[in-house]
């Protein structure tokens, strides 16, 4: 299963019940790499992925090929699924009270590429590409 997410500085992927931020540049991104590709989402993304497919139960449950977007949930219970984790990092510091739940790299995981883009709302986004 391919994960994705977008994170602050701290690892914050929420604050309030609401996404940190947003940005057109990471989601045209997210779509050019998942081109051919269903992605799955939480009923909370739909309105970032409107034609996306819902899922409740995941991505504890996603299927093994799959694509999630994660913005409210744990990782925890789908880590031993996970082979592919993309991170956008918003590069400041935005308050949180929701965080990713794992560390890729204590989970095994190593560092495949790491690229910095102009972002629409955002100066510099860095996109980091994890796999097992």
């Amino acid at each position: 299963m391919h994960v994705i997410v977008c994170l602050d500085n701290q690892n914050g992927m929420l604050f309030n019940r609401r996404r940190q931020s947003r940005d057109r540049a990471v989601i045209a991104d997210i779509l050019q790499d998942t081109a051919n590709s269903t992605i799955y989402i939480s009923d909370f993304s739909r309105d970032i992925f409107p034609e996306a497919a819902v899922c409740t139960s995941c991505p504890e449950n996603a299927q093994e090929d799959a694509v999630y977007f994660v913005e409210d949930r744990s990782l925890k219970p789908a880590l031993p699924y996970i082979t592919k984790i993309t991170v956008y990092r918003w590069n400041r510091d935005y308050p949180g009270d929701f965080y990713l739940d794992i560390d890729p790299l204590e989970a095994g995981f190593r560092l495949q590429t790491q690229t910095d883009f102009p972002g629409h709302s955002h100066e510099t986004i860095t996109k980091e590409v994890y796999v097992r």
